[in-house]
């Protein structure tokens, strides 16, 4: 009875033995850990402001004789706008024409006389009144001009406020012209980031207006004083506006990106906590298998869809990031492709849903 007890015990072992050779490897789906870029970055909303913006107004009192512009046309520097009465000035002009050119035909004539003739003081009267009648007609051409309201640089008009006839005054507004080509994006920035920030970084913006489309920039300025209120500080970026898709007051989400620097990022469902450990799974070929090595590590900073590796991973390493909770460290595992109707954590390509 003895002897037959002792040989079940034997079989039980042989069985126990040769259950362990054939337990099958676990399967798992694996990540290449590689160096990505992050990139610090802060939240706020800003409005926009032309990159150069003036209101149009007259400079004398005077009837608007013609307008030569619409409602929202885009105009070139130097476009006449509106033009006012001048024929007081066209009048003066003619007459101050014939002044100079008599006084010219006099001192020609002094001249020609010579100085046996003709004394030095007459030469001097008649030279007087040639200057006197160049700065006249300077000043009458200055008249004429200030009753031509040109564009004073290229952009797009805002609504007409005048119209044939009207009389205006100094100060009357005629429209409003803004050089949208590019625009100023103001927007708050937290006082504890102002060491952080350079002239240069990169500006990305969206509106609500113009959803799916972002419009980039860079930072510009920076404000020279920290609002005492509420602890900000104001950034300027300028923002390419070649598609005219913006218009100057308009309310933009702004993201502003500071230092970038390249960091270890895993998917975090590749973490696992043990108590206050961190730990990962990552896969090596050990004597022919493919095996699960536990590996300690230290987390940073946590990014979308993410977590970033201070220590513990190096660059090439197979980080386990599905299957990981039924591995233990030594158990072999076998590497299967994301099911493509699966978990949507468990992409192939993981790295491609982290933004830094």
């Amino acid at each position: 009875m003895v002897f037959s007890l002792a040989g079940c015990d034997n079989d039980s072992k042989v069985n126990k033995t040769e259950g362990a050779k054939i337990r099958p490897p676990i399967d798992v789906i694996v990540w290449t850990a590689e160096p990505t870029i992050l990139t610090s970055q802060v939240e706020s909303v800003g409005t926009l402001v032309g990159n150069e913006s003036v209101t149009i107004t007259a400079k004398v009192t005077d009837q608007v004789t013609a307008v030569h512009f619409e409602d929202g046309q885009y105009v070139k520097a130097g476009d006449v706008l509106i033009e006012l009465t001048n024929a007081e000035q066209q009048a003066g002009l003619g007459e101050t024409q014939a002044n100079l050119l008599e006084a010219e035909l006099q001192l020609a004539r002094l001249n020609k006389l010579g100085n046996k003739i003709v004394t030095a003081q007459e030469r001097d009267v008649a030279s007087a009144k040639v200057k006197a009648s160049k700065a006249r007609l300077e000043v009458i051409s200055v008249r004429i001009n200030d009753r031509l309201i040109v564009a004073p640089f290229d952009g797009l008009l805002g609504f007409r406020q005048v119209s044939e006839g009207a009389l205006v005054t100094p100060g009357t507004v005629i429209t409003e012209l803004d050089d949208i080509r590019q625009l100023k994006l103001d927007f708050s920035i937290p006082e504890i980031y102002l060491g952080k920030i350079a002239v240069g970084a990169r500006v990305e913006s969206t509106s609500p207006a113009w959803r799916g489309d972002s419009f980039s920039g860079a930072l510009v300025s920076i404000g020279s004083r920290v609002d005492v209120a509420t602890r900000t500080f104001v950034g300027r970026a300028l923002i390419d506006n070649t598609s005219s898709y913006l218009r100057p007051g308009m309310l933009m989400n702004v993201t502003l990106f500071m230092a970038e620097r390249s960091a270890m990022v895993v998917p975090e469902q590749a973490i696992v906590q043990t108590g206050k450990r961190s730990i990962i799974y990552v896969a090596e070929l050990l004597d022919g298998q493919l095996k699960a090595i536990s590996a300690p590590v230290t987390m940073g900073n946590r990014v979308p869809g993410g977590v970033e590796i201070l220590s513990g991973l190096k660059s090439g390493q197979q980080v386990i990031v599905s299957g990981q909770l039924n591995v233990r460290p030594g158990v072999t595992v076998r590497r299967i492709s994301p099911p493509k109707n699966g978990d949507p954590t468990a992409t192939e390509n993981p790295k491609s849903d982290l933004r830094g």
